[in-house]
């Protein structure tokens, strides 16, 4: 399968929303969106060992070769090839910054039905 891979609920408005407006501004068109919902199990373990359905309906996951980048830290690492996005980049590696990051991912999860 593709080692460049963000994952997200297809299931999820708010996580289909969030992927599809990634991949329009994406510039790296080595990664491939793709909703867990449409892989097994056993897919899911061949992008990464660590993968299962569970942990992929908590948070949107970046593959990047066998690395794993999990909530925050994936839309971190997909900031660098973000159209019009790219100058905040390295904003997100300041202090503090990735703490605030995954509070607000976490609080975005908990709405996310709402939103």
């Amino acid at each position: 399968m593709e080692q460049n891979v963000f994952l997200y609920d297809g299931d999820c408005g708010f996580c289909s929303g969030l992927a599809s407006k990634l991949s329009k501004l994406s510039l790296d068109k080595n990664i491939k969106f793709v909703s867990f919902r449409d892989l097994s199990s056993h897919d899911l373990k061949e992008l990464h060992p660590g993968l299962e359905p569970k942990l992929v309906a908590g948070n949107v996951q970046l593959i990047s070769g066998n690395m794993r980048y999990p909530g925050f830290f994936a839309v971190r690492k997909l900031s660098h090839s973000l159209k019009g996005w790219r100058w905040a980049s390295p904003l997100l590696y300041l202090p503090l910054v990735p703490l605030l990051g995954m509070i607000f991912m976490s609080f975005l999860k908990s709405i996310r039905s709402k939103v």
